[in-house]
């Protein structure tokens, strides 16, 4: 979570009181008080408390609450201003979808609590294989989805296939026989519009599941 709030509002109001004392003291040439501190503190400790409702409405507004990723809001606002740059620049943008195997199953079996619990178990699997700049974000149910900035040539080899090795490798503690299908798509090579590259790479990741039911079965 971000402080930009608190700082903004205990900047204003010391500011404030920076002005209310050079006016008073200096200018007016009022004797100093001892109460001017008593009422800087309770109005910098006001400051503070409205700037933390700020920064959490915002934080609230923009995260998914269970999985502490962005939310589908802040992942397509992300998008437009990503490929509006990236129009001039010359740059692509990797759109990852990717959700669990067996979901439906496991919530049925053991209750949507566990359920829940793997849904985070995921995402910090995904947070801690991502890069810096880029934005992981529940897309709904057990969908996921990453934008990842400046993509290069070998995404598919070195990127993707990362990822999968990585989700192939994990135990999702009590549910080991648990996987996850990815697809992908790149602007602008795949399209230019959002819910376009959003539908390539969603069929993408579910030809990948429809895959691995077929194999585990035989």
């Amino acid at each position: 979570m971000e402080y930009n709030g608190r700082i903004v509002a205990i900047g204003i109001v010391g500011l404030f009181n920076l002005l209310r004392y050079f006016y008073y003291h200096q200018y007016l040439e009022l004797p100093f008080r001892a109460n001017f501190f008593i009422l800087t503190t309770i109005f910098l400790a006001i400051a503070y408390w409205c700037g933390k409702q700020f920064d959490n409405v915002k934080y609230y507004s923009e995260k998914d609450y269970l999985t502490d990723t962005y939310n589908r809001r802040t992942v397509e606002q992300s998008f437009q201003k990503i490929t509006q740059m990236y129009r001039r620049e010359n740059l692509k943008l990797g759109v990852i979808m990717m959700d669990l195997n067996r979901f439906k199953e496991i919530n049925d079996t053991y209750g949507h609590h566990k359920g829940d619990k793997l849904l985070i178990h995921l995402a910090v699997i995904i947070k801690k294989f991502v890069k810096k700049n880029d934005i992981v974000a529940r897309w709904g149910g057990d969908e996921f989805l990453i934008l990842v900035p400046d993509c290069k040539n070998n995404f598919e080899r070195v990127y993707i296939q990362g990822l999968q090795k990585v989700l192939a490798n994990e135990r999702f503690d009590e549910f080991p026989s648990v996987g996850a299908s990815v697809g992908f798509a790149i602007y602008p090579d795949d399209g230019q519009n959002f819910q376009e590259l959003i539908q390539i790479a969603d069929g993408a990741m579910y030809r990948e599941k429809k895959f691995r039911s077929r194999t585990s079965m035989s």
